[in-house]
């Protein structure tokens, strides 16, 4: 089986290396720094899944999935928003925006790596729902 190819963004170097270090054991990993750089990366290499910080420079979260979904770009690959905002108001937000899930800063590798495989496995399910319908 292919592995899944992850785009993880976010403009803190030291989240970066231990969002990669640890999804990179049963996924491929690419990464950007910020919003603008995730459009260049998702157009380039069509990832399976989104790991994107909110609060960055050039371009945030926020306005970086508005503007995927906007262009119909990113419709059917999920989005983890990853951030230090904290507030119900942002996690809505997020969610609204089309964001799978949300998690908050500090965060425990252990628990991304359950969100991510979790993931994988509703849109493994989902996927297969949808076949099951098509066959009918």
């Amino acid at each position: 089986m292919d592995r899944k190819l992850v785009l993880v963004v976010d403009d803190e170097p030291s989240i970066v290396i231990a969002v990669k270090d640890t999804l990179e054991i049963n996924y491929d990993v690419i990464t950007a720094k910020n919003g603008k750089e995730a459009l260049k990366m998702i157009e380039k290499h069509n990832p399976d899944l989104v790991v994107m910080d909110i609060m960055m420079p050039d371009m945030d979260g926020f306005e970086a999935i508005k503007k995927l979904r906007e262009e119909g770009k990113l419709l059917s690959t999920p989005v983890i928003f990853l951030s230090a905002k904290t507030g119900m108001a942002d996690i809505e937000h997020g969610l609204e925006l089309g964001g799978f899930d949300y998690i908050t800063k500090p965060f425990s590798t252990s628990k991304l790596l359950k969100k991510v495989e979790e993931t994988f496995q509703r849109l493994e399910i989902r996927k297969k729902i949808q076949q099951k319908k098509i066959n009918e």
